[in-house]
């Protein structure tokens, strides 16, 4: 009787769901959290309380690793569980992480913020994206004539809306974070608290009808080791993790180096945020092209794009750093761009339903392994010459990222 009722139920609830509707939350949701109106001013906010570049480094290597540990667990909580209310309860927290974040002075109290900012973030690493693959599905089921092959077009091209809005909602922040980082850089960034608050309580909004992962194993350890096993088994899913941890570090590290780039280059503080808006906007174009020409694309080529267009816009930098070739970290921008409108759905398709912010949550997972070592090394030689910065981003991710590629052309 209980198992009909529960069936009964979860029938009602898909036929009352609105899968338009909840795509369009999911989507305002996550484009509010992905945007930052202090990102622009934190190096030089770091710099006012005492850290040097490889601090700063330190801190970001912290929070990493916080994230990195709660990510898989936090993913398959939200599997199992419920993907709304891990997304709602990440975005709550991290708008009382901003708030602490802003009374931090020293290294100590920029850790301590960076690890209670990292657990919360950990809950809602992935969510998005499996929500979004979720009611994608659920609009291209409504058409009976689409094919297996038209509907995952379909998700990649959601994917990359996603990733512009994103972006697009970074332009914004960025622009308000200018006046205010002037103002104050601590006002600057209790700000963002407020954009998550306000992503929560959109969140709140989402009917979560998505797949539940289905234990198989007799405790939640278990199963996450199964699918950890299951994931990087050699096969077509492990080379699209790994591929995707490569090109979305790549882009990742570097960030860190922009303003003092700007700033040695010349451009004045005030205009720092502008150029960290129109970063987003070279984002937003990279979004767009993968909309248009990622998903007619095989694998590989959507991996190798990224690569080339760093490797020019980075190797430029590394040549000679002055007021013009600064901005062909605008390539690097193009890059981070497409990489998120097309890499995650890659290895999404891969991935079972039930299971997919725990295989999210483990390429990130990955990524973020990658990062540690490689933000600490960029920010070491960035001390003594910001061109090395681009060079050793370069060499880490550009011949690794070809190796995989070239795996992935073989299947």
């Amino acid at each position: 009787m209980l198992k009909s009722t529960t069936n009964s139920y979860e029938v009602r609830s898909r036929l009352h769901s609105n899968p338009r509707r909840n795509l369009r939350l999911v989507m305002f949701e996550s484009a509010l959290t992905h945007g930052s109106i202090s990102i622009a001013i934190m190096t030089p906010f770091f710099i006012s309380i005492g850290l040097n570049q490889a601090k700063i480094a330190a801190v970001q290597a912290i929070f990493t690793v916080v994230v990195m540990l709660l990510n898989f667990p936090t993913g398959w909580l939200a599997d199992r569980f419920s993907r709304k209310w891990a997304n709602v309860l990440g975005d709550f927290g991290c708008a009382i992480s901003y708030l602490c974040y802003s009374r931090a002075n020293s290294f100590l109290t920029a850790v301590a913020c960076e690890i209670l900012l990292g657990f919360f973030m950990a809950f809602s690493q992935g969510v998005d994206f499996s929500l979004l693959k979720h009611f994608s599905e659920q609009l291209s089921s409504s058409n009976a004539q689409q094919d297996q092959s038209t509907q995952e077009q379909n998700f990649r091209r959601q994917s990359a809306n996603l990733v512009t809005y994103q972006y697009l909602a970074s332009i914004l922040l960025c622009l308000l974070g200018g006046p205010l980082g002037v103002v104050s850089f601590r006002f600057a960034i209790a700000a963002n608290g407020i954009t998550y608050l306000i992503a929560g309580i959109v969140g709140l909004f989402i009917q979560d009808d998505s797949e539940r992962l289905t234990t198989t194993k007799a405790t939640p350890l278990g199963d996450m080791c199964r699918i950890a096993r299951e994931s990087f088994t050699p096969g077509r899913l492990r080379r699209r993790i790994v591929a995707f941890a490569i090109v979305r570090e790549m882009t990742h590290g570097i960030i860190w180096i922009f303003t003092p780039m700007l700033l040695v280059a010349g451009v004045p503080l005030a205009v720092v945020s502008a150029a960290w808006a129109l970063s987003s906007v070279a984002s937003t174009i990279g979004a767009r092209l993968a909309r248009r020409f990622s998903v007619n694309l095989p694998a590989w080529k959507v991996l190798l794009i990224p690569l080339v267009i760093i490797t020019c816009g980075l190797g430029i930098i590394t040549i000679e750093l002055n007021a013009i070739t600064v901005w062909c970290y605008l390539l690097a921008s193009i890059a981070q761009g497409w990489v998120g409108a097309s890499a995650l759905s890659l290895v999404q398709q891969e991935a079972l339903p039930g299971e997919q912010t725990s295989v999210v949550s483990l390429a990130k997972v990955l990524g973020q392994l990658l990062y540690m070592p490689a933000v600490w090394l960029i920010g070491f030689v960035a001390d003594f010459d910001l061109r090395y910065a681009a060079l050793v981003t370069i060499i880490l991710f550009v011949p690794a990222g070809l190796y995989v590629v070239s795996r992935i052309r073989k299947e």
